[in-house]
């Protein structure tokens, strides 16, 4: 068990070896939530709204154009597809 103490201005720090098996580095982004009386910090990725959509309009082009695999009726199937593309 880890203890915080809350420092000026609702301060933690989270340490090192919870930061290091959750993977948390500087800069990330937590969100932080109240649940059964308890305070949990959840890591989140944030994606820039520009570039997904571009991801997604690339996406769907390709669905369009034909460019698609699947749907599959078992794993073998899929792992056949994925070696012919």
């Amino acid at each position: 068990m880890s203890l915080v103490k809350v420092k000026n201005k609702f301060q933690v720090t989270i340490p090192a070896e919870i930061r290091e098996a959750a993977n948390i580095k500087e800069g990330d982004i937590l969100e932080v939530v109240f649940q059964d009386k308890t305070i949990v910090f959840k890591p989140k990725v944030v994606l820039d709204r520009e570039s997904a959509e571009a991801s997604i309009a690339e996406g769907l082009k390709d669905y369009r154009e034909g460019r698609i695999f699947g749907p599959f009726d078992s794993i073998k199937g899929f792992k056949a597809a994925l070696s012919k593309a």
